[in-house]
């Protein structure tokens, strides 16, 4: 499948719930109905501006009108980035629909856009309530408690809305990244081998599956899985970066591995990383003058780049440039995140006093 019938199909879909949450009850006033009906048929056509106008008219016929004020928040919301109108707007809709259980959903969404992860779990949480099989509910409180660090509550979310839509690639790539995270590889591969199941055309499914057999020492599967993800974006400079990665790191071969990095700066020239891996490729096969160049270029990308350095501190050192090679490590450790910067400390405490 294409990444334009992909599309589509998601445009669809998302019309498709759209106009479930726009069905007109027959009890509205005819005046009412008719600006509703027009309001979603402008909406469809995505003329909002004039929709948003339709829909204000039902409000002034009948001010009670939920509908109304749920599909003013649906536009302003997913459409047009107004979360505080869209939060006003379907507050009013509960307000006068109380068992409206895409309302809360929806709030929440807005909620969560702007930070508010409380609110957010608060309206998810009253959706379930309300329909006890809303898996896109679950899988949305399951995506704010991450973002909580409730790792469990998370995890347990999507399950139950796995359990609800077996068929929903979304929530199962939400867990698989989370059990990535959590560095339960066999765990995140199980969700990304459901994932090229639905869609074996799905780019980012491959190359999390190849990382994460990478992480687990599965090297030829890895790049099995980047070269799948290859095959379906040949344009794609990340997964020759990490197919590259893999065979420099995992199987030390390097001159391979350069084919790959030339591949992926050729694709996209301001990728840094590429130049660093490229780099220390080119160290292993003794190119040490190629090596130089490319953390030279890593760091003119990118000055807060602090393994390039060291990088290129280490082949100075080889070179008995031993000065330069002490201000790269210094440099190093001053651009290094907490971690980093402890194992550049030790690695380099023999050669500098930095």
């Amino acid at each position: 499948m294409s990444f334009y019938t992909l599309f589509l199909a998601r445009k669809k879909l998302i019309y498709f719930i759209f106009c479930l949450a726009l069905m007109i009850p027959s009890a509205y006033a005819q005046g009412s109905s008719d600006y509703l009906k027009s309001g979603i048929a402008k909406a469809k056509l995505g003329q909002f501006d004039d929709a948003i106008l339709d829909f204000i008219k039902v409000i002034e016929i009948e001010s009670n009108n939920a509908l109304a004020y749920y599909n003013l928040g649906i536009i302003k919301g997913k459409f047009m980035g107004d979360m505080e109108g869209a939060i006003m707007d379907f507050s009013q809709a509960i307000k006068f629909n109380p068992s409206n259980a895409l309302a809360y959903n929806n709030r929440g969404n807005a909620k969560k856009n702007l930070g508010d992860y409380q609110g957010a779990l608060s309206d998810y949480s009253k959706a379930i309530d309300i329909n006890a099989n809303f898996a896109l509910a679950y899988n949305n409180r399951g995506n704010v408690k991450k973002n909580l660090g409730d790792y469990q509550g998370a995890l347990s979310d999507y399950n139950k809305a796995i359990d609800i839509n077996p068929e929903n690639q979304i929530i199962y790539k939400n867990r698989a990244n989370l059990r990535h995270e959590l560095l339960k590889y066999n765990a995140a591969i199980s969700d990304y081998n459901k994932i090229i199941e639905l869609n074996p055309s799905s780019f980012q499914a491959y190359q999390n599956r190849g990382s994460a057999k990478n992480n687990l020492g599965d090297y030829l599967g890895a790049i099995s899985d980047f070269t799948q993800a290859i095959e379906i974006k040949p344009d794609n400079p990340m997964a020759y970066y990490n197919r590259g990665s893999v065979k420099s790191k995992g199987l030390a071969d390097a001159e391979n591995a350069i084919i790959d990095f030339n591949e992926s700066i050729k694709l996209d020239s301001k990728y840094y990383r590429s130049y660093n891996n490229r780099g220390n490729a080119k160290k292993q096969i003794g190119d040490l003058k190629g090596a130089i160049d490319d953390f030279d270029k890593a760091i003119e990308i990118n000055s807060n780049y602090a393994i390039a350095y060291y990088n290129r501190g280490v082949i100075k050192e080889e070179l008995a440039r031993l000065k330069e090679a002490c201000i790269d490590y210094s440099m190093a450790m001053k651009l290094a995140q907490p971690d980093l910067f402890k194992w550049i400390q030790e690695e380099t405490k023999n050669s500098c006093q930095v």
